[in-house]
């Protein structure tokens, strides 16, 4: 897990290693969704009987405005009372996943995250920061160099939070 004293000042520095998941076996939005709130679980940031809540509030806010950000990622997140803490979880899909994105094109990277209400500037921080791979970024190829999890912590260094 992160080190809580630790300055947090690439994306890389926001994830815990134990929930930096390289594939996803997920073909849909809803599967990436669950499987990466499951990591979060496993890793206890959200209580077993509260995952099928939260998966339910990322879905309903996925009905209202999709978060396929573009340029392959996709950022699905929410803030609950149930997250025992900031949370996140990354996966990748070498076919891609329609997050409905104004560009059109697929998700490669599925960052989602949960946090506390009180955790307002640790959320608003990961976004900046997740959001900018996506600015950096102009094609999914870009993570044809991440093979495992330690080039996907590798790969998230080069991307500033702060």
């Amino acid at each position: 897990m992160a080190n809580p004293r630790r300055s947090v000042r690439t994306v890389k520095d926001a994830v815990p290693h134990d929930v930096a998941v390289f594939k996803l076996k997920a073909t849909t939005r809803e599967e990436a969704i669950t499987e990466l709130l499951n990591v979060l679980v496993i890793n206890g940031t959200l209580p077993l009987d509260k995952e099928r809540t939260v998966r339910d509030a990322i879905l309903d806010r996925e009905a209202v405005a999709s978060t396929g950000i573009g340029n392959g990622v996709a950022i699905p997140h929410t803030k609950s009372k149930f997250a025992v803490r900031l949370g996140l979880a990354i996966g990748t899909s070498g076919e891609g996943i329609d997050f409905g994105a104004h560009d059109g094109m697929d998700a490669y990277v599925v960052a989602l995250w949960i946090c506390p209400p009180s955790a307002t500037k640790e959320h608003l921080t990961l976004m900046r920061g997740i959001a900018s791979i996506a600015q950096d970024i102009n094609d999914a190829g870009v993570f044809q160099g991440v093979r495992d999890k330690r080039s996907l912590l590798d790969f998230l260094g080069q991307f500033p939070v702060e």
